[in-house]
């Protein structure tokens, strides 16, 4: 039985733990190591099972004096389909007025995700 050792940096507290997982022959975890609470171990096995990010960006906008309004996920995102995401924003058009908060896009890809605007857009 062959195993590989995959290191995994937690985010989720200053501490930035160096999770060890160990994987079977069939890329199963089969042991942790080296984090230091539940949530080290939670978002190590997260990030090797299915990575995901909260997406941030731009959409264009018309009639405002701003040409831009950023945007985010309000939740993360699975870190394959980004790219895809990123490719929806590049279509969108939005108008004032908008504030911070307000839902841009809803369930973007069916994700269960929805962007929102990250400041005002007066027009």
């Amino acid at each position: 039985m062959m195993s590989s050792v995959h290191e995994i940096i937690c985010i989720e507290c200053p501490l930035a733990c160096r999770v060890k997982l160990t994987l079977d022959d069939v890329g199963k975890i089969s042991e942790f190591a080296d984090y230091q609470c539940k949530i080290g171990k939670k978002y190590a096995e997260q990030e090797y099972k299915s990575p995901q990010r909260v997406l941030t960006g731009t959409v264009r906008t018309e009639g405002s004096i701003r040409p831009l309004l950023p945007v985010r996920s309000n939740k993360p995102i699975p870190k394959d389909i980004l790219t895809d995401c990123m490719s929806v924003l590049a279509d969108v058009r939005v108008r004032p007025v908008l504030n911070i908060g307000d839902i841009v896009i809803r369930n973007i890809l069916g994700t269960g995700a929805n962007l929102i605007a990250t400041d005002d857009l007066p027009v």
